[in-house]
């Protein structure tokens, strides 16, 4: 009789040993094959050992290294931005993809990817670059109005149309403008209402808005005649996003239509019917005015060749180069040429 309760006690003490042995997250506890009635349970431990409640053990039982991942022997191919529904609407902007070709010249001074009046209720068909799904084509009121790609980010920029609010044609209050910057994937990295930038809340315009190493460059041009502003517009402003602070603006009467960034210069036109009219070559690093030269009527584009010389279309149409000497110096200087340009490509940089 005492000898069936030890063999009784002592199977007992093997199960529980087998089974405090296998718990813990990870493993997996040995499979028993199933007993029939009568028959004495199974247990794959060792029949020496009680079972053992040593809490250092149990941890040591408990822990389990994760397995390793194995590295893919193909690269991650890289997102493509230009995934977007063949269209899109907001506001009044009809957005296509691909785009349509821009028709004949629009925007005036100003530097635009849509074609179409600028007044609420106006459509307006973008004529730019394609448009990835992930950038918004409506800020607020304010519709998508130039798009550019900087390297593997997208700077998008944003205007209110005339009577939506903030502003009316032939009126002198600003419209509101944003302007946001992607990344590849279209994660947003800024974002800021430039409106709230500008230096009076009347009399001034974002003709052209540039992003570039970090800094983002845009004009407060004149809306109209100098005059109506006293004289206080056509600034060149460089903002940093990042410390969301202004680095510097340059003097008045500088920058109204188009700009061109260019190694460490910015080169920007100012001129209006009835005032003189001027080619300025900027400093990035500091907005000082390092360089003009004197033109017949205002400069509306800027194009630089593969032979590095400087296009000015020159109002109406007129074409004017330059040839763009000691740029990699601290005295840059635009000397006019009469030779023939070579192909033309605008650049950004």
């Amino acid at each position: 009789m005492e000898i069936s309760r030890a063999i009784g006690v002592g199977l007992c003490g093997l199960v529980v040993w087998g089974c405090t042995k296998a718990s813990g997250p990870g493993s997996t506890p040995p499979l028993a094959p199933v007993a029939q009635p009568g028959e004495p349970v199974a247990s794959s431990s060792t029949p020496h050992e009680p079972a053992s409640h040593d809490p250092s053990e149990s941890a040591t039982a408990q822990r389990v290294d994760p397995p390793a991942i194995a590295e893919s022997p193909h690269p991650q191919p890289k997102p493509n931005p230009y995934v977007a529904p063949p269209i899109r609407t907001a506001g009044d902007l009809t957005v296509h993809a691909p785009p349509h070709e821009p028709g004949e010249r629009f925007g005036g001074r100003l530097r635009t990817h849509v074609d179409g009046a600028l007044s609420k209720g106006s459509p307006r068909t973008w004529v730019g670059p394609q448009v990835p799904g992930f950038v918004v084509l409506l800020e607020d009121t304010m519709e998508l109005f130039l798009l550019d790609r900087v390297g593997d980010e997208f700077m998008a920029f944003y205007r209110e149309p005339y009577g939506a609010g903030s502003c009316e044609a032939g009126g002198t209050s600003n419209c509101r403008y944003y302007a946001r910057l992607y990344d590849i994937e279209g994660h947003e990295l800024w974002g800021v209402a430039l409106h709230e930038l500008l230096s009076a809340s009347t009399q001034l315009e974002i003709q052209d808005v540039r992003y570039a190493d970090g800094t983002l460059y845009f004009n407060e041009a004149c809306q109209s005649y100098s005059s109506g502003a006293k004289g206080k517009c056509s600034y060149l402003v460089a903002y940093d996003p990042q410390a969301k602070e202004i680095r510097w603006r340059t003097k008045n009467l500088v920058s109204n239509g188009e700009f061109l960034i260019h190694g460490d210069y910015i080169v920007a036109g100012y001129g209006f019917t009835g005032e003189r009219d001027f080619v300025y070559v900027v400093s990035r690093a500091n907005g000082s005015i390092v360089h003009k030269v004197s033109v017949p009527k205002s400069a509306e584009t800027f194009a630089i060749g593969d032979d590095g010389l400087l296009e000015v279309r020159i109002y109406p149409g007129t074409l004017k180069l330059f040839e763009m000497r000691g740029w990699d110096t601290s005295h840059p200087k635009l000397v006019a040429t009469t030779r023939k340009p070579s192909r033309i490509q605008t650049v950004t940089r």
